[in-house]
């Protein structure tokens, strides 16, 4: 067959003129999902399925897209449907886990979880075969969005993996039995791997650690996976003492990481996508540790360490969270550095925002707004007649529009004064963030990137400490900033301090000097990147006496 012109206007009128053409419909539907265009790109994965329903390719895609929107009735539909006329036990397995982002309730969540229990229960039982996980396997990553100890269900996955793919646990040469190197006379050798060391909350957080490491005393190594690039990804890989560009097949990864010869490895991130999480299955390093980049455990036994922060963690038995050895750092594990807003929206005109409107602005992904949470938006809105919420539209429309029905069922009429705005350019929504007057922080998954940039611009933040780590980073910030009054003990009292902020004149004028005077020292704190050093130094030394990983197949780093 002649080569398909890959413009989604051509396409489209190839699509229209052969309906039964499944290659070019299938290539319509990628080009449309790259535009944004989900609702265009679902009808037509519903056509191709409806005139072949056997068609699994196009089954598995609208499965897949049906699940990121949130339809998951639908998704674990045509995900049988495809098992039905393409068996193969990695589909078995996305059933299992299918979960949404978006959540009705506390009890839609507790059944989700009985369901994701029973399904991985009943999977472990048997015996399956996924040949590439990284392109067939599943992942559990809207279950850190909960709002509960997810520790028991990444440690049961991963033992899933690890009996279903035991190649995954590959160790490199360097690092059989658990061999630990005399460092001594010489630099440590520390490697950092993701997929996301661009312009994004991972760059954002890792960028002055990667790039402000004493070099007297460390080899640093940037790898970076497959994926988007741009000029932070030029800059970090610039800055490496050893740079390793990363291809999507998982061994010839960790073969070349295995070459680096690395003594500590960090991720920035596990579990926000599937290359990464099966990475790290492998001894590539003596010590490997994962951080607050995606704040939750990974189950993976050849993760040694979580590195977080006293600042962040519930005094009270922290560790009980973890799968990985908790290594608390005196500081926050970033070095952030200060953000830089446009300067294009100047007055509330300029944003499509009114005068005398309070405006509460949510700035975190949709996802993240826990059912719980509706009470605290409701409670505001009653408070304050002046009040009007302010959402960011996600990735998909069906999350907007799911919220509204959400919200509309549970708060009526008082429903309207939550708005939705579109997503702008990081520089324009610190615009955005400078006109409102007060930013709402979620206690169940609190923003990090977001609460750095809000307080850059002078626009306090409210939150609510939760006991999981995830829900206390922006009260780790706030104290940093000396603005403690802005942490809550409860929802009345978030809504009050909230309300207060825009409604109390002396009160929020009060508070927002104070993080004038107090906002240069939250940005550029070299003494995090010292205590990520200290804890390079003091992990491998404490290694030498852990026991060694499994024994590896050496076969595997022999590539020339």
């Amino acid at each position: 067959m002649a080569e398909i012109e890959e413009t989604g206007e051509a396409l489209a009128a190839l699509v229209e003129k052969s309906p039964l053409n499944t290659a070019a419909r299938l290539k319509l539907v990628s080009e449309l999902e790259k535009s944004g265009k989900s609702e265009e790109a679902r009808q037509q994965l519903i056509a191709a399925v409806s005139i072949d329903p056997t068609q699994s390719v196009a089954q598995l895609k609208l499965a897949d897209l049906l699940l990121r929107e949130g339809d998951i009735n639908g998704a674990v539909r045509c995900f049988g449907l495809a098992q039905a006329f393409t068996p193969r036990d990695s589909l078995r397995l996305k059933i299992a886990l299918a979960l949404p982002p978006l959540v009705a309730s506390n009890n839609e969540i507790a059944l989700h979880l009985a369901r994701v229990r029973a399904g991985v229960g009943a999977l472990s039982a048997q015996s399956l075969s996924i040949p590439d996980p990284t392109v067939d396997g599943a992942s559990l990553f809207y279950l850190a969005y909960y709002g509960i100890n997810d520790r028991p269900y990444y440690e049961a996955l991963a033992q899933f993996y690890r009996r279903v793919t035991p190649d995954l646990a590959l160790s490199a040469p360097h690092c059989v039995d658990g061999k630990v190197p005399d460092v001594s006379g010489r630099k440590i050798r520390v490697g950092f791997v993701s997929r996301f060391l661009r312009e994004h909350s991972i760059g954002k957080l890792n960028r002055r650690l990667i790039t402000g490491m004493d070099r007297e005393k460390f080899h640093v190594t940037v790898a970076v996976g497959p994926g988007g690039r741009d000029d932070l990804t030029k800059e970090l890989l610039q800055s490496a003492d050893l740079a390793i560009e990363l291809p999507g097949d998982l061994g010839e990864a960790r073969r070349r990481l295995a070459l680096a010869k690395l003594d500590v490895l960090v991720f920035p991130e596990i579990g926000m996508d599937t290359w990464t999480y099966c990475l790290g299955f492998a001894r590539l390093a003596p010590v490997q540790c994962v951080t607050w980049g995606h704040p939750v455990t990974t189950g993976i036994p050849n993760i040694d360490y979580f590195v977080s922060s006293k600042l962040l963690e519930d005094p009270d038995n922290p560790q009980r969270w973890y799968s990985e050895k908790l290594f608390q750092l005196e500081t926050l594990p970033t070095s952030y550095p200060k953000p830089v807003a446009a300067g294009k929206l100047r007055t509330r005109a300029d944003a499509g925002l009114e005068e005398g409107v309070n405006y509460y602005l949510i700035a975190q992904y949709l996802f993240k707004l826990h059912p719980d949470f509706d009470a605290y938006l409701e409670a505001i809105l009653k408070k304050d007649p002046k009040a009007r919420i302010l959402v960011v539209h996600g990735r998909y429309p069906r999350w907007s529009l799911y919220l509204k029905q959400r919200w509309a069922r549970k708060m009526g009429d008082i429903a309207e004064r939550i708005e939705f705005v579109p997503p702008r350019a990081n520089a324009q929504f610190l615009d955005l963030m400078k006109l409102v007057d007060v930013i709402l922080d979620i206690p169940t998954f609190n923003g990090g990137n977001t609460t750095f940039e809000a307080l850059s611009v002078g626009t306090p933040v409210v939150t609510q400490p939760h006991s999981l780590m995830r829900g206390r980073v922006c009260r780790a910030i706030l104290r940093q900033a000396k603005l403690d009054v802005c942490i809550a003990d409860s929802l009345a009292d978030y809504v009050d301090t909230a309300v207060r902020l825009v409604t109390d004149q002396a009160f929020g004028k009060s508070v927002r000097k104070t993080l004038e005077a107090n906002v240069p020292g939250l940005f550029e704190r070299d003494e995090a990147i010292r205590e990520w050093e200290r804890f390079f130094t003091e992990s491998l030394a404490e290694r030498k006496t852990a026991p060694g990983p499994n024994p590896p197949d050496l076969s595997e780093y022999r590539k020339s």
